[in-house]
């Protein structure tokens, strides 16, 4: 018997790890030696294994382990073990069962691929745990027969805690939200990660948190204590941002590991508000309004208005103080615009916002590719949309805009434009595609390599000019410490855990980022990469985290990678060591 290693299984939530053996009928016997404890016949063989806490290591009873084809599956016993019988695959049918593994340089794009012969595939998986890092199973002296299988959990984490108001008495509740902060195309952004209601007695708890930097607020509410209402004076409880801030910029930051239990009081205060009605200057343009408040200059979650559709009107309640509100429209023909007002006192009736639509951004392509290969089959419009661009907001809260060519007006429509965008700035990102890359990408002679591209509120963007050109830089490496110690025999064999090798554009470079999985023995490659800078990592997965917009991150990772200052048509080979998970912390 052969030991594989399994590739991760990204697409099941809540999962723990993957572990996948291969079983080869040995030649001549036709029947593999047994371990002691084991039982093995010519029809079936024995799979024992353990499931474990990644962080404290005890066993993990009563955790559900199973095949990915369904035949086998069994709870584990109270030190966490289990076991299967497994039927022996025949050489017919490892013939005929045959798993592909692809790799990628870019979205979309197969640039090589494995094939490994059937097996089973084990999964762990409990309430309470995340999928883990594919653990490193090690086959018994004589290379046969696997040892003791163990898969590792991932514990979630905790974040419970109290709001304490002027009376805890059952009669009113608050809404809790947290943010976890992500990194989208190399830029960090915070974005939503789960709301709850506090229990009458204040308490809330969230669970099943991965690992991570939060912020953690109340939203505004009102109070709604019967016994002090009037109707002529609301009150309510403005947002409070732990440990004790006004807005989210300056709130503190929870970092949560793995395991982890954090616990937080939050205390509002008691203030008056007062009704707001604005109007929308153009309703028409109205449906599938979207209402944010800004408070002090701050953008950020934490107070809230509503659209009525039926009188075209924004409408809740605020207290005292000065406000931003960006309303913007979503799908076809979208828009945005924005106001800014104060409550002083009194109600606020009046101010109207006039939406305008989203900005239209025309291109001119040139193309100087040379090689005869990269230009067959390929349109202005096909060879831009392969690019890959993306615009990715440099504000905390924007979204990435993976954005692609207008559809033609008409059949003999040849223009090309990046229709709706929002008004916002933006870093233009594009990724290195083996026919190419791009060389030079402005606007209103910005360089948006460099600089990124600010978008006004219902302003004409200066078109973009690109160049594209396949005389880029290949590069080409291996890794020092692949495959592991002790299995450099069955390096051949493995096709699960691929590690990844990045290219990250260093500061002031021109050029993009680029990723490439490696083949199962640790070689990589990578074609037409832009002329730069880089620093070059690997991975054994590729980290969440890995803010390559931010020059200090960049400056962190360095003793981790190598780097290389490439040219054009430049051939350069790299020996890279491989980073264990969460190289990027």
């Amino acid at each position: 018997m052969r030991a594989l290693k399994t590739s991760r299984m990204r697409g099941l939530a809540r999962i723990g790890v993957a572990a996948l053996w291969t079983a080869f009928a040995l030649a001549g016997s036709g029947a593999a030696r047994a371990q002691p404890g084991q039982t093995q016949d010519e029809d079936s063989y024995t799979i024992y294994g353990k499931v474990v806490n990644s962080v404290t290591r005890a066993a993990v009873p009563r955790a559900l382990v199973f095949s990915t084809d369904n035949h086998y599956a069994k709870l584990t016993d109270e030190e966490g073990h289990f076991e299967f019988k497994v039927q022996q695959p025949k050489s017919d049918q490892n013939a005929g069962s045959q798993t592909v593994y692809s790799t990628f340089s870019g979205p979309g794009t197969v640039v090589s691929s494995v094939i490994t012969t059937g097996g089973v595939i084990l999964i762990a998986r409990k309430p309470g745990y995340f999928q883990s890092v594919p653990g490193q199973p090690s086959p018994n002296a004589d290379r046969e027969i696997p040892a003791e299988v163990t898969i590792e959990l991932v514990p979630e984490a905790l974040v419970t805690g109290r709001v304490n108001l002027a009376s805890n008495d059952g009669t009113s509740t608050m809404q809790v939200t947290l943010y976890r902060r992500q990194v989208h195309e190399g830029h960090a952004q915070w974005v939503p990660a789960n709301s709850t209601t506090t229990r009458a007695n204040g308490e809330f708890r969230f669970a099943n948190l991965q690992a991570g930097d939060y912020k953690l607020f109340t939203q505004d509410s009102l109070d709604r204590d019967p016994v002090a209402y009037n109707p002529r004076q609301l009150f309510g409880y403005p947002p409070v941002y732990y440990p004790a801030a006004s807005d989210f910029d300056s709130a503190g930051s929870i970092h949560l590991k793995a395991g982890d239990t954090f616990s937080a009081t939050l205390t509002p205060s008691r203030t008056e508000y007062y009704p707001v009605r604005l109007g929308l200057a153009n309703p028409e343009l109205g449906g599938g309004i979207n209402v944010e408040v800004e408070t002090q200059g701050h953008r950020g979650p934490g107070f809230s208005l509503g659209y009525n559709g039926n009188n075209s009107s924004i409408q809740g309640l605020l207290p005292n103080g000065n406000y931003r509100i960006a309303v913007t429209k979503y799908g076809e023909n979208g828009g945005a615009g924005s106001l800014d007002f104060s409550v002083n006192g009194g109600p606020v009736q009046g101010p109207s916002v006039t939406l305008a639509p989203n900005s239209l951004i025309g291109v001119r392509l040139t193309d100087e590719r040379t090689k005869a290969d990269n230009t067959l089959a390929q349109g202005p419009r096909n060879l831009l949309n392969g690019m890959n661009i993306t615009f990715v907001s440099t504000d905390g809260f924007g979204q990435v805009n993976y954005m692609r060519l207008r559809p033609p007006l008409s059949q003999d429509d040849e223009t090309l434009v990046f229709g709706d965008l929002q008004a916002g700035s933006y870093r233009v990102r594009s990724r290195c595609q083996p026919w190419g890359y791009v060389a030079s990408l402005s606007s209103g002679g910005t360089n948006l390599l460099q600089q990124p591209l600010v978008v006004g509120v219902g302003a004409a963007v200066p078109g973009m000019e690109v160049t594209i050109r396949d005389d880029g830089a290949m590069v080409t490496g291996s890794l020092d410490n692949w495959p592991p110690p002790g299995r450099r025999e069955q390096a051949n064999n493995f096709s699960g855990s691929v590690p990844t090798v990045v290219l990250l554009p260093t500061a002031d470079s021109t050029g993009e980022f680029c990723q490439a999985w490696t083949s199962p023995n640790g070689d990589f490659s990578f074609q037409q990469v832009a002329p730069g800078e880089y620093l070059a990592l690997a991975f054994d997965h590729l980290p969440e985290d890995l803010e390559y917009d931010n020059a200090e991150a960049i400056k962190k990772l360095e003793p981790k990678g190598k780097r290389i200052r490439l040219v054009a048509d430049q051939k350069d080979r790299v020996q890279l060591t491989l980073n264990a998970s969460g190289g990027s912390d």
